[in-house]
């Protein structure tokens, strides 16, 4: 009975370092994938909740006006106007979400030296498992993120995927300190990132025409 108690816990001991395995393989799979801007990756490695908030991404792209836009916060007003500078009307308008993720991720970003650098530094530990979800604390270059991020993973149809939505209150927190540290306001720091030579080059529409709805 010893015996067979043991191999239970060994078993199960061993599937966990598994699963958690399976998990970190995922967030660098995800990484690396960032890096080389492959969208169609990206999508494949995320879950379902981060598929179904590019739906309702598509939606707010299509029909939001400027006063509505005003109240998003940073991020989604970034990611928002930039889609509706860089990808045409006409587009928009028949788009998948899962092509507008996939666009948003290659066609959205750049990535120069610095930024993959600062990809390669991240990481996650103390990954805990609760059936078929998990989370994990995220690291910086080894060290972990004070207050704590905890990144969210789940799997579906045998696989762990990745949330970046978990993401979201980490990046907003860095945004809005760049905009402290700049002494810029949300519109000066919008401005800042659509003058930069990186978007100058992607752009079939300026600042001030993006701010209107695509759909009425």
């Amino acid at each position: 009975m010893r015996k067979k108690i043991i191999l239970v816990l060994l078993i199960a001991l061993f599937g966990c370092k598994n699963e958690k395995k399976e998990i970190i393989n995922t967030f660098n799979d995800f990484n690396t994938a960032n890096i080389e801007l492959n969208g169609e990756k990206i999508y494949e490695l995320t879950d379902s909740e981060t598929h179904k908030y590019y739906s309702r991404f598509l939606s707010k792209t299509l029909k939001l006006d400027s006063i509505e836009i005003t109240e998003l916060n940073l991020t989604e007003k970034i990611n928002l106007l930039s889609a509706r500078a860089i990808i045409k009307d006409s587009i928009l308008k028949k788009i998948s979400p899962k092509d507008l993720m996939i666009k948003i991720y290659t066609e959205l970003s750049t990535m120069d030296s610095t930024q993959i650098n600062a990809i390669k530094e991240l990481g996650i530990a103390n990954i805990q498992i609760d059936n078929k979800k998990a989370i994990c604390d995220f690291l910086i270059n080894g060290d972990t993120l004070s207050p704590n991020v905890n990144l969210r993973f789940s799997k579906e149809n045998g696989q762990w995927k990745y949330n970046p939505l978990s993401m979201a209150d980490y990046t907003e927190k860095r945004l809005e300190t760049i905009c402290k540290y700049q002494g810029f306001s949300h519109m000066e720091f919008i401005e800042w990132i659509f003058s930069a030579s990186n978007m100058e080059n992607k752009k079939v529409k300026e600042l001030n025409e993006i701010w209107n709805p695509i759909i009425k």
